[in-house]
């Protein structure tokens, strides 16, 4: 959890301080709803699941989603659940508005799930096969039908 952290909170003061110091269109908001922020933290309380995975890279993915997750989450709570991004970028009539912390978000998330195919290629040898999980899942099945019986 330690490096979670470690690479979350950074990442996530940079993008409020950016936020607090650029000033943001007032079409730029996006508007959160709570069931948003609800998800949002579920999310992060999930990258602390995630992070325990037994290897040196897995923390750092999820502390980067951890970061860009925690720092919308805290933008849209203390500005009316409303995000603001003040990045833009466009061409001609087309603009696209979005914060460090989107930023942070995806390349945690692409970050993360290289890291963990990796991982699971690596470690296969610690699970079942398929063949195994078939034959414990009709166990638990048959396990289930017998006491409904009862």
């Amino acid at each position: 959890m330690g490096i979670l952290l470690a690479v979350a909170l950074p990442l996530a003061a940079v993008d409020l301080i950016v936020k607090a110091m650029r000033p943001t269109e007032e079409w730029a908001y996006h508007e959160r709803s709570l069931g948003w922020l609800l998800l949002s933290i579920a999310l992060l309380v999930g990258m602390l699941v995630v992070a325990q995975v037994p290897s040196k890279l897995v923390a750092p993915a999820a502390g980067i989603v951890a970061g860009g997750v925690l720092a919308n989450a805290l933008s849209a709570s203390w500005n009316g659940m409303a995000v603001p991004n003040p990045l833009l970028v466009g061409a001609g009539d087309g603009m696209i508005a979005f914060n460090l912390a989107d930023v942070w978000a995806l390349t945690g998330i692409v970050s993360l799930v290289c890291v963990l195919a990796i991982w699971l290629i690596r470690n296969h040898e610690r699970f079942p096969s398929t063949a195994e999980m078939r034959e414990r899942r009709g166990e638990a099945l048959r396990r289930l039908f017998d006491q409904n019986r009862s």
